[in-house]
């Protein structure tokens, strides 16, 4: 057993700490060069230090929420992608399919389809984007 000299105010709230505990003054005196040790703290400074470890963890753990939802995000962006992709590609090949049919008949007859195609598209278009709520999608992202 080693000793270490206090000052006596410390001293007797060592005494009385360690009694409302019940431990020992030794017990007590253990646990608190352990706790400083531990943490790596300046028993000094322990309160502005305990303070910058807890903002550091705040921050780690917002870090790793940030990082889990630019995740999932990258999920849903990569499907909706791939999706747009797909439906692209089954719209160019119904066209040549159509075109193809439509060859013998001349040109002039595609043309009106691609022109009465072409209006309904912004119809549709324009019919779903008044069914959205725009205010709210911004204020949204």
């Amino acid at each position: 057993m080693k000793h270490v000299t206090v000052s006596g105010p410390a001293h007797r709230q060592v005494g009385a700490e360690s009694a409302r505990l019940g431990l020992t003054r030794t017990e007590y005196a253990d646990a608190a060069i352990r706790y400083f040790a531990e943490r790596s703290l300046n028993p000094v400074e322990a309160q502005a230090r305990e303070g910058q470890l807890i903002m550091a963890e705040i921050k780690r753990l917002g870090d790793r929420v940030f990082s889990y939802l630019q995740e999932q995000e990258r999920g849903l962006l990569l499907e909706m992608v791939r999706s747009q992709l797909r439906q692209q590609a089954v719209q160019e090949q119904t066209l040549r399919v159509v075109e193809n049919l439509l060859a013998p008949e001349g040109g002039e007859a595609l043309h009106k389809i691609q022109q009465r195609n072409q209006a309904r598209i912004a119809e549709v278009t324009a019919a779903g984007l008044a069914a959205l709520d725009i205010k709210a999608l911004n204020k949204k992202s």
